[in-house]
């Protein structure tokens, strides 16, 4: 690089071939030099995990199927050239953005500091990887895609202009020929991808099918699928979860946890208003996070404090406990606690602050479960020992119609296919206790001490008594937690209290539904796991006899 921090031609690495070059032959080569060639390689990084592929090509595959990130379109759409595409790899392996903000970016401006030509690995195989050579139909070495040079015919006939009419004629011909040839392989092409387009929607079909009838054995089955519920560290490996972990890693997410006064200020008052239980005990604190939960236990008396994480946040959080020397007290570890051996066999106290939206969305409570049955001494508790979950009915025209009526009108256009997928995603958010039309109701009460996984799955029939004639828009789901020690402490993530970041969980209806002051509402609610991502959810809420199915995830 010059003293001026423009890149000279030198300073720009010779990582993909020349045109041109890809299409000269060497006779004396064979596929074997090429196999050998190709395991020579380093593997290819993915470009939002740790795993690794053994060529560029399944890396590729790995990020379109999975992340949702497609290299080609996005080569497409920003009109990348060679130069371009190597800033554009090696900005994602240094910036680390997210593949929504990735593929929502409308410009490349991101990328087109000179600096991220440098590579972030070296021989980076994506780096090598030329996008959609294949997807070229009318290549000029192929000369037009007949095998026939037609500027060159034309040039013949200009040049030439007593040549045989028999000879252009003839030339016409097979012109034609390989043009009817060209016209009746991709016409065999269309079929066969409409058949593959036709096994693509039976499959969906059947895929829908299915989860109805999942739905439906839960509900036969009081919420209690035959087969078991499988617990998250079954389901998924820790490579497998990496990006759940990895979502913890990052400053923000702590930062707003910890300055959510309601959530921290509970925690710490449970413990230090209750010193004589925990003074000389054992605490496990279960997804540790910065430490801040295990300072308060050791601040509380206890003798000896474990904390376990399995994010990258847990160095920071060592450093933590080293500044406020606590080294003696407060031990932490790293990595998934199931399989993670701890320096402590059994602790009096499991503290840990596991709730998700909708207080089980992440299925964090399945490690509190598992370290509870392997780690509790005899007569032990765990903190907070009770959560409850409870639903109310609201009702929020204005809300409801620039989030579902939005899409009737966007600039004049009609976008109704758009509300579907807005109104099956649960949405999370902050709701005005002014917007709640009825008694809360509870569904679920789940006593940490003694539950199981299996009654994170659950069916509970529940009534609504409505408080005000309006227009019922949705159905809010929140969580109430407690500590019930000698100075009891709770807190509440409801619509009438202080909001925390969990805010509410709001599941929206199709259509608003008249309902009138003292009017009862008979409903249900269904609460499963996604089979396709444990930590997620699947809800069915019956008002009514009507049905409305939604996902927390």
């Amino acid at each position: 690089m010059s003293s001026s921090g423009s890149l000279s031609d030198e300073d720009i690495p010779d990582l993909i071939s020349r045109v041109g070059d890809s299409n000269i032959a060497d006779e004396d080569r064979d596929f074997d030099d090429e196999d050998q060639y190709v395991d020579s390689l380093q593997p290819a990084l993915d470009l939002f995990s740790k795993k690794t592929f053994k060529t560029a090509e399944e890396c590729i595959e790995h990020c379109r199927d999975v992340h949702g990130i497609d290299l080609n379109i996005l080569k497409k759409r920003h009109s990348m050239d060679t130069f371009s595409f190597i800033r554009f790899i090696n900005y994602l392996r240094t910036e680390l953005p997210s593949p929504g903000f990735v593929m929502s970016l409308s410009s490349d401006s991101k990328w087109e500091d000179p600096k991220f030509m440098k590579p972030v690995i070296e021989d980076d195989p994506l780096l090598m990887y030329n996008l959609d050579d294949e997807c070229d139909m009318f290549d000029d070495d192929e000369e037009n895609g007949f095998e026939i040079d037609i500027s060159r015919e034309l040039n013949d006939q200009i040049e030439n202009p007593h040549r045989s009419k028999s000879t252009s004629e003839g030339d016409r011909t097979v012109l034609e020929t390989r043009l009817n040839e060209q016209i009746e392989e991709l016409k065999r092409e269309l079929e066969e991808k409409q058949v593959e387009l036709g096994q693509c929607r039976e499959d969906m079909l059947k895929m829908r099918s299915a989860a109805q009838s999942l739905f439906s054995g839960m509900e036969e089955t009081g919420g209690k699928p035959t087969g078991g519920v499988v617990s998250v560290s079954e389901h998924k490996t820790v490579e497998q979860d990496s990006s759940y972990f990895e979502s913890y890693a990052h400053y923000s997410i702590h930062y707003d946890m910890l300055s959510d006064r309601v959530r921290t200020e509970s925690y710490r008052d449970a413990m230090l208003k209750n010193t004589e239980r925990l003074t000389g005990s054992k605490v496990l604190d279960i997804g540790c996070g910065t430490g801040i939960l295990s300072m308060f236990a050791a601040a509380s008396g206890a003798a000896t404090v474990v904390g376990v994480d399995c994010s990258e946040i847990i160095y920071q959080a060592m450093d933590i406990i080293r500044e406020n020397k606590l080294t003696e007290k407060v031990t932490l570890v790293k990595g998934r606690l199931e399989e993670t051996p701890l320096p402590e066999e059994k602790f009096d106290f499991i503290i840990s602050e596991w709730m998700g939206y909708f207080l089980l969305f992440e299925g964090m409570l399945d490690s509190v479960i598992s370290a509870r049955d392997k780690y509790l001494a005899p007569g032990g508790m765990v903190l907070p020992n009770r959560c409850t979950i409870s639903l109310l009915a609201i009702s929020d025209t204005q809300r409801y119609n620039s989030l579902v009526g939005f899409w009737e009108n966007v600039y004049g256009y009609k976008m109704s296919c758009m509300r579907n997928p807005i109104l099956e995603e649960a949405s999370v958010e902050v709701v005005p206790s002014s917007s709640t039309a009825s008694d809360p109701a509870t569904v679920l009460s789940l006593d940490l001490n003694t539950c199981s996984v299996e009654d994170t799955q659950f069916t509970s029939p529940f009534s609504l008594q409505i408080s005000r004639d309006c227009d019922m828009t949705g159905i809010l789901g929140y969580f109430d937690t407690f500590f019930d020690l000698p100075t009891p402490v709770m807190f509440s993530t409801g619509p009438h209290t202080v909001p925390t970041h969990w805010k509410q969980t709001v599941f929206y209806l199709p259509n608003p539904i008249p309902v009138k002051k003292g009017q009862i509402l008979d409903c249900k609610i269904v609460c499963m796991r996604m089979e396709t991502d444990a930590r997620a959810l699947k809800v069915a809420l019956t008002v009514d006899k009507a049905v409305y199915k939604y996902t927390v995830d």
